[in-house]
């Protein structure tokens, strides 16, 4: 447990000190990459807003499906080939266990002077040795399932060091 607190610590500071410039528009289906078009026929007519995006943060590229399920936001990413990147779930904090939360929160304290979180995301990556279309239907069947990663997003105002 120490080890995974310790692990999320280190994955926030690198996380948290980024800074994303992104663009990201709406795209048709028939944009989006050939192999991941019939990830989603599976989920077609249980899926709320099923909507597909191209992002551009800087040089790199992506393609993002955004839908909802069973009340919980989706977001499931892919590189230009198809590969799946992440697929993220939108949460509560109420969500996120108080010891790896006060771990966050402290992160956030010592670092900046003002914090306001925006959005929380469980993060999963695939690790399996399920394909990537068995791997987005396991996690949209198990929701809850043990992920590694969390993503925030959060304004924040810096220490003035003077």
């Amino acid at each position: 447990m120490k080890f995974n607190i310790l692990l999320l610590i280190c994955c926030c500071s690198v996380s948290f000190s980024q800074t994303k410039d992104e663009k990201e528009e709406r795209i048709q289906l028939s944009d989006f990459p050939e192999i991941a078009k019939t990830y989603f026929n599976f989920i077609s007519h249980e899926a709320k807003y099923l909507k597909f995006y191209k992002e551009t943060d800087g040089e790199k590229q992506s393609f993002e499906a955004k839908f909802k399920v069973d009340k919980l936001h989706y977001s499931v990413e892919f590189d230009t080939l198809g590969n799946l990147e992440d697929i993220e779930i939108v949460i509560k904090k109420k969500y996120i266990t108080k010891d790896i939360y006060k771990a966050i929160d402290n992160y956030f304290n010592s670092t900046f002077k003002k914090t306001r979180i925006i959005k929380i995301q469980k993060q999963y990556v695939n690790n399996t040795n399920k394909n990537d279309k068995q791997f987005i239907q396991n996690i949209i069947e198990n929701p809850n399932n043990k992920h590694t990663h969390f993503e925030i997003i959060a304004e924040i105002k810096t220490k003035n060091k003077q």
